[in-house]
């Protein structure tokens, strides 16, 4: 092995086990961290899929009241990071709800992620 690839195995094996440490100290690890793990997927199913769906595409019955499809190119193309977590935040007339201060900015970001993932 070259040495430039055991200092890089050497980065990689001491940032893991750091990672690897602070998980293990418990929950207040997280909450310390800047950049904790947020699942957007686990946040979207609780908190948003009952209206749009598991899938992004919306639910049939609400439709009607103009819930978008997340899957369509259009959508996608038409709503930046910044507008979808606008969104969240501030809620969108009388059928969806503000999400700001009811998830963390952290949330609304993993979340956010997974709606531009749903791209087809």
């Amino acid at each position: 092995m070259k040495n430039m690839d055991k200092v890089k195995l050497a980065t990689i094996t001491s940032a893991l086990t750091t990672v690897l440490i602070a998980m293990s100290v418990g929950s207040n690890a997280a909450s310390a961290n800047p950049i904790a793990f947020e699942d957007g997927a686990a946040i979207y199913v609780a908190k948003c899929a009952k209206c749009h769906g598991a899938d992004g595409k919306g639910v049939e019955k609400y439709k009607k009241q103009g819930i978008e499809d997340f899957t369509d190119a259009k959508f996608q193309k038409n709503h930046t990071a910044a507008k979808i977590t606008a969104a969240i935040n501030n809620g969108k007339g009388d059928f969806m709800p503000a999400w700001k201060g009811k998830l963390k900015p952290a949330e609304v970001t993993a979340v956010v992620k997974h709606i531009r993932g749903m791209k087809k």
